[in-house]
């Protein structure tokens, strides 16, 4: 099988590590596989296997006005189609709403079974109208699209009835990761505190700005915790000032982003998802692998299908900072109930190895009409 996988960037975030995960694990099972970026090879921070065909498109910039959009796409859809054409795959798999609307525009004339995911909660789309009626127009030509919730399967195949709709959720692979420059100076700080730790760009979805209210109540009564998130983005600045005006400065850090999230969460004591939504939160099932006892918003979607509250974590109502709160106070205090959930937690997340994940990807990957590796 040769297949084009195709996404923005590979320049941080948890559908691109996904991608660059099934990627390794395709070529490595024997596919042919090209990887397509609309960014440069340049913002590559996930490693990918010597054997995949790498291409970046260095198309990524940011248009202010309508006819910039137009031009930048169109030019998007025309190096995407000559790239397709270059490396004639028997099957390209899209990850997120621009990419795929492009790679279905791209593909159309080549006749190219095109499947796409999506890879955050559609009821949430921030797009505006004009972008989601294109979206639907070019959704219905997929021959196949998957999304990581059985919630967000009912969404889709209501929007989007044409198309076949299934449902795979995230790999979990735990590595064994050295600790990055970043990760290593996170436990150099932290050496006499425990950690609380949150990972995932720095942006309104993931709801940081909850989380620093919910960590400031309970700071008082646990001075040996430390918050640590994980991550980057454009709400840095935001994030930083809200800090400073609840006293936090001390008591939270923000080191960047790193390339061995898995590596920290062993040396943490204790994992939160303040998100507002998600598809699937990557993050969470990661922690939950390592065996750090989680506490999470039940925000749409994900967290729920992961976390069996009280069993193998602790969910609260969605944006209930006093009720996140109350959570952490609760496990911060109990050493005995952090170990037992997160004992049972890296039992729960057994279900989403690779290798059955992998599985349910060559098996919609045949029946999309293309030919799949047996080995997977």
């Amino acid at each position: 099988m040769k297949l084009a996988l195709v996404i923005g960037s590979l320049g941080g975030g948890g559908a691109e590590r996904v991608m660059a995960t099934l990627a390794n694990a395709w070529v490595q099972r024997g596919v042919t596989v090209t990887l397509i970026t609309i960014d440069d090879v340049c913002a590559d921070r996930y490693p990918l296997d010597s054997r995949i065909e790498r291409i970046g498109l260095g198309l990524r910039r940011n248009s202010v006005r309508g006819w910039q959009k137009l031009a930048n796409n169109y030019q998007r859809v025309r190096a995407l189609r000559a790239a397709l054409r270059t490396t004639h795959p028997d099957g390209i798999l899209s990850f997120l709403p621009t990419t795929n609307v492009l790679s279905v525009l791209a593909a159309r004339s080549l006749k190219i079974p095109v499947v796409l995911s999506e890879r955050i909660s559609p009821e949430h789309d921030q797009h505006p109208m004009a972008w989601r009626a294109l979206r639907a127009f070019t959704y219905r030509r997929a021959a196949a699209m998957t999304i990581q919730t059985e919630r967000g399967a009912v969404w889709m195949k209501h929007h989007i009835p044409d198309v076949p709709v299934r449902v795979i959720p995230n790999p979990v692979q735990i590595e064994d990761e050295t600790l990055d420059a970043v990760a290593r100076c996170v436990v150099s700080n932290c050496r006499d505190q425990n950690i609380l730790l949150a990972v995932g760009r720095l942006d309104v979805q993931k709801g940081f700005d909850l989380l620093l209210r919910a960590f400031a109540s309970v700071i008082a009564d646990h001075p040996d915790w430390r918050l640590v998130i994980l991550g980057e983005g454009p709400e840095r600045y935001v994030i930083e000032a809200q800090m400073r005006e609840l006293g936090l400065t001390e008591r939270v850090s923000l080191p960047g982003f790193s390339s061995t999230p898995q590596a920290l969460m062993r040396h943490s004591q204790l994992f939160v998802l303040s998100s507002r939504f998600e598809g699937f939160p990557n993050a969470l099932l990661e922690a939950m692998a390592c065996g750090i006892p989680c506490v999470s918003f039940d925000c749409p979607t994900g967290p729920a299908e992961l976390i069996t509250d009280g069993i193998d974590g602790l969910l609260v109502p969605p944006q209930d900072t006093r009720a996140l709160a109350g959570a952490l106070g609760r496990l911060m205090d109990a050493p005995s109930l952090r170990d037992r959930l997160g004992h049972a937690a890296q039992v729960a997340a057994s279900a989403y190895s690779l290798d059955s994940i992998l599985a349910r990807w060559n098996a919609l990957l045949e029946t999309s009409g293309i030919i799949c590796d047996k080995h997977g």
